[in-house]
């Protein structure tokens, strides 16, 4: 369908290793991010405010308790494993979430705050909706290797 998922992450390649491990994403498909360049060059939020002080963060976690969406939550605690970033201030990085059609951006997420994540059904539906435009000359070939 040309539909691919992709995470980039702050970290090491030697720790997105053992991200992979413990959640079982393809690693094929996860790219580290140690000195924060994609990150930077995105204008993605950081800092103690965005991190711990944003009223944000209480919103997105009321949300999510609110709609009952914990369990995967839960399912990860006992897992967590307190890895440090290869520069403590990528411990204040926030994310985002970005879905392309080919060059085209189709939707951008800037996370404001710890926990205020994307909604994810809204990515899978506007995904979903490019998969069902398409027909079999829609996919795309794959993007080039990259290292940031």
């Amino acid at each position: 369908m040309g539909i691919k998922l992709f995470l980039v992450s702050i970290g090491t390649h030697a720790r997105s290793r053992d991200f992979v491990e413990v959640t079982g994403f393809p690693a094929e498909n996860l790219f580290a991010d140690p000195n924060n360049d994609l990150y930077t060059a995105l204008g993605l939020a950081k800092g103690v405010g965005a991190t711990f002080l944003s009223v944000e963060t209480p919103l997105a976690i009321k949300r999510r308790m609110d709609s009952g969406n914990t369990a995967d939550l839960m399912d990860i605690l006992p897992r967590w494993q307190p890895w440090m970033p290869p520069k403590n201030e990528q411990g204040l990085q926030q994310g985002g979430m970005f879905l392309f059609d080919g060059d085209r951006t189709v939707l951008t997420h800037y996370d404001k705050a710890t926990s205020d994540h994307a909604d994810l059904s809204a990515l899978l539906g506007v995904a979903g909706q490019l998969a069902a435009d398409c027909d079999n000359n829609c996919d795309l070939p794959p993007p080039p290797a990259r290292k940031f």
